[in-house]
């Protein structure tokens, strides 16, 4: 539980950052290097979730 609410957090910041218009790929480089430090569980798969979402900020989809 703790992983999922720091990682739901970390996103927030994502989500903010996003909206002030920060560089897509370093929201999303930062946000794998501070959730993976925690936890690299939501990263250990290639299409879990996580990765997929931030795929998609990457490209400018959400």
């Amino acid at each position: 539980m703790e992983s999922l609410l720091f990682s739901l957090i970390e996103f927030r910041k994502l989500e903010v950052d996003h909206e002030n218009n920060v560089d897509p790929a370093e929201l999303t480089e930062r946000f794998r290097q501070v959730v993976g430090a925690f936890d690299p569980t939501p990263f250990a798969e290639k299409e879990s979730q996580w990765n997929l979402s931030l795929e998609e900020v990457e490209h400018g989809i959400w």
